[in-house]
């Protein structure tokens, strides 16, 4: 890529989501987001043994702007409960 990429976000089947892990670690990413239903065991635990930022077990959906509904209501019910993360 011409620029540096600061996160990968990724939404493949759990069988493959390791390999990308390593590319993007290899290619000197560090934030990682496993959409629901990506996430893998081996993939998570290699992004704890490599220290990286990594969000899993939560849809994008809520988080990237604009949020529509039902995503919002979903969201402002995380805040209230304080299950939102930080």
């Amino acid at each position: 890529m011409p620029e540096k990429v600061g996160g990968v976000f990724i939404c493949v089947s759990p069988d493959r989501t390791e390999e990308i892990v390593k590319e993007a670690v290899q290619s000197g990413i560090k934030n990682i987001w496993l959409q629901q239903g990506a996430q893998s065991a081996k993939a998570i635990l290699y992004c704890r043994e490599n220290k990286l930022n990594l969000v899993y077990g939560e849809c994008i959906l809520m988080f990237a702007e604009p949020v529509g509904f039902p995503h919002s209501v979903h969201r402002f019910l995380w805040k209230m409960i304080g299950k939102y993360p930080k």
